[in-house]
Formats: structure tokens, sequence, C-alpha cells
């Protein structure tokens, strides 16, 4: 048996056992897959849970201000696609998600997929078939927003990872995803 060799770097596992050992919690693997996943996050739901469903909460165009701008490496006053949504099975919400979208590094077609409200910004980026490096950015605990204690129905902590979307070296989405700590415990 081989006892020698370097250990394999892992960031995404570092900020894991951080939150871990800050919080003095033990994440299930599943929820450690959710969190360090590259790809949509509806395919691990998928799995769990079969077909889930999108429900958009909001939708519209606004001026990046100063904190979205530095996120987007863009402009201030730039315009964003602002994206909130829910994923869920048979109206029970597994995952929220808030994005934004720099318009101008967009084409009109992905820009189309997006007004459809019909598939999450994973799906629309694989379905278009542009090739993208995510990077996931922060993994934390929080505490729930009104709109999350509303959709969840409970104060519980969240556990939240930020990513953000590179497409020809550019950013071309900063998302948040966020459930409840008790979510995804099997």
């Amino acid at each position: 048996m081989i006892q020698e060799g370097t250990i394999i770097e892992n960031e995404i596992r570092e900020k894991i056992t951080q939150v871990e050992q800050e919080h003095n919690i033990k994440l299930s693997t599943t929820q450690k897959i959710m969190l360090c996943i590259r790809g949509p996050i509806t395919t691990i739901l998928d799995v769990l849970y079969g077909e889930v469903n999108l429900f958009m909460l909001d939708q519209h165009f606004e001026k990046s201000d100063e904190r979205i701008a530095d996120l987007l490496k863009i402009s201030e006053g730039d315009q964003i696609d602002y994206r909130e949504v829910i994923v869920h099975k048979n109206g029970r919400p597994l995952v929220y998600a808030l994005s934004y979208i720099p318009t101008s590094r967009i084409t009109d077609k992905i820009m189309k997929d997006l007004k459809e409200e019909r598939l999450t910004t994973g799906k629309i980026i694989d379905k278009n078939y542009i090739e993208t490096t995510r990077v996931i950015k922060k993994i934390y605990i929080e505490k729930p927003t009104p709109t999350q204690v509303e959709l969840f129905k409970t104060q519980e902590d969240m556990l939240t990872r930020e990513y953000i979307m590179f497409h020809d070296k550019k950013v071309v989405i900063w998302t948040k995803e966020s459930y409840p700590l008790s979510y995804f415990k099997v």
C-alpha cells in the first residue's frame, strides 16, 4: 500500500472546514457536494429529488452600484440583469438564488433565455454551449433575509455560497445560493 505523497490542496475543502470549525457543526456529504459543485446545482437537486422547478421571484434591469460593479468587474452605472429565483419541488423551496448579470457581456440569445424565466443561469450557460469557469468565492452561514424567512418558513441560519462565472476572462455572472442549514443532511 502506498503511504507517501503530498496532500492535494483544495481551497473549497478548506473553506468548508473553516465554516464547520467557526460554527462548531458537521456538514453532510450532500451539503459539501452542493457547496463545491462547479456546474448547475440543479444537477444535484435533480438526482436527489427528480424533476425540480424554477420560480422567478424577481427579474429586472438596474444600474450597478459600487458593490455590484466591483463583484462583476464592470463600471458603476453599467446595466445588469437582477435575477432572484427559488428552485423547488412540488412547492417546497430547496434553494434560493440571487444573480447579477452584466448585460453588456451576454448575447441576445442568452437575454431571450433569461427573459423566458424557465431556466436557471447555469442551465442557460449549458444550453448555449458557453465555456465558463466557475470560481467559488465564499462559503458561509448567514441569517435569513425577510424573503428567505417567508419562502422557507424558518428563521434558521442559511448555508450560503457565492461564486462567479468567467467567460473569456470576464465575469459574466455573480450568484449567491442559500438554503436552511438543516436541509440536505442525508
